[in-house]
């Protein structure tokens, strides 16, 4: 699918499509927030493997794992053609290779954000990227003052949408108070229930600017097709 007329970006994703009202914003910064294992990585990577499909290119940058760890982890969806990494669709880079790498009593400073921020914007425009995920917001926020956090995210926000580029922040946990979740143009809550001593993947749309989005709960399959949903039972 390719980018839908208007404000709204077709993720490819059938099913996450239609739970968020036909796409995501374009230009949108959308949180994906959950505990581990609850799927956030792979809901990622299908998105930008989907985009690539489409004949949209996009950049993933890592926080935590090397390129060449997350290349051996990338999915295999059925049906994909060629190597979307090797023929330049889509790029991993990992965040400690932006900016100048200057902590000040470990800690990213505000001219250091800046750097990040800009370098992100050439990766970007580089790459002429319609899509981003930053996996995971965690790691680096942390190595912030909120004040500095809050300039990253302001500032990250405004790149995406004047490259009208999509964003997905992945988060760890479920604090639904936390900046990415507060200044986020979307979220996507990932979790876990069990029943009957299984394990279920669970997911719901939170929150999307400007449109009918569902406000259910869904049980959620990673496949070889990508993900799936269905309504979650009551009792589940």
């Amino acid at each position: 699918m390719a980018a839908s007329p208007g404000t709204k970006l077709c993720t490819g994703m059938e099913c996450i499509d239609r739970l968020v009202g036909g796409g995501l914003p374009v230009g949108g910064m959308v949180s994906v927030c959950g505990p581990c294992g609850s799927g956030k990585t792979f809901l990622a990577m299908e998105y930008l493997l989907r985009g690539a499909l489409a004949g949209q290119r996009g950049v993933y940058i890592s926080t935590v794992h090397s390129p060449e760890k997350l290349l051996a982890s990338m999915p295999r969806l059925d049906r994909a053609e060629g190597d979307p990494f090797k023929d330049g669709r889509l790029a991993i880079k990992h965040i400690d290779d932006m900016g100048s790498g200057e902590r000040e009593d470990g800690k990213i400073t505000r001219p250091e954000v800046s750097a990040i921020v800009e370098d992100i914007a050439e990766a970007i425009d580089g790459s002429k990227a319609q899509r981003l995920v930053l996996d995971a917001t965690n790691p680096l926020m942390l190595e912030m003052q909120d004040w500095v956090a809050r300039a990253f995210l302001v500032s990250l926000s405004r790149l995406l949408f004047k490259a009208k580029c999509t964003g997905l922040l992945i988060t760890e946990g479920d604090d639904m108070q936390g900046l990415e979740q507060t200044m986020a143009d979307g979220i996507i809550r990932l979790g876990t229930a069990v029943r009957r001593g299984d394990n279920y993947r669970v997911l719901e749309v939170v929150k999307m600017t400007g449109v009918a989005h569902s406000r259910a709960k869904y049980v959620m399959d990673m496949t070889s097709e990508g993900i799936l949903v269905t309504p979650m039972l009551r009792g589940l």
